[in-house]
């Protein structure tokens, strides 16, 4: 039920973000009107992202309590701190490429964001981006493990109902 739970808050956050990234990020022939509306999608999505991130630690806590093999627990953890650099660089590549497209960052004098906060409707896809979903997911995933290592499951004593 763990599982499906988190496959479920995963998934519905990952939409969010999804939809964020598409539907409220200007391209750079676009026109900003009244201020950057990506804030009012992150105001709905935040709750979702924060409860997808309690179930993935919840759940990364869980499996690595129950993993068997030390050597397995090491291996996967691994992996995920390979995973964060993966997903780090990539959202940099990602960030450069945005900004090149729209003449440079919000300090470039020929940008079209040129004077612009620096989260503003033409960033938006830097900042709310599937990279950076997967890295603060593998983040909390990889904390979750860590976790479920350093600290196991207490065992509930067990009552004698012979002696009662």
């Amino acid at each position: 039920m763990l599982r499906l739970s988190w496959l479920i808050s995963i998934g519905i956050s990952l939409f969010g973000v999804m939809v964020i990234e598409h539907f409220f990020t200007l391209t750079p022939e676009g026109i900003a009107g009244s201020g950057n509306l990506g804030a009012v999608g992150i105001a709905l999505v935040i709750p979702f992202i924060l409860l997808s991130l309690f179930t993935t630690f919840r759940y990364f806590t869980e499996a690595s309590r129950n993993a068997g093999d030390p050597i397995l627990r090491g291996i996967l953890i691994i992996a995920g701190i390979g995973l964060i650099i993966a997903t780090a660089y990539y959202a940099n590549v990602y960030k450069n490429e945005v900004y090149s497209s729209l003449g440079g960052t919000t300090n470039d004098a020929g940008s079209v964001i040129y004077g612009f906060p620096v989260l503003n409707e033409y960033t938006n896809r830097i900042f709310i981006n599937f990279y950076t979903f997967a890295c603060i997911h593998t983040i909390s995933a990889i904390t979750g493990a860590v976790f479920g290592i350093i600290k196991p499951k207490k065992e509930m004593p067990q009552i004698d109902e012979n002696n009662m």
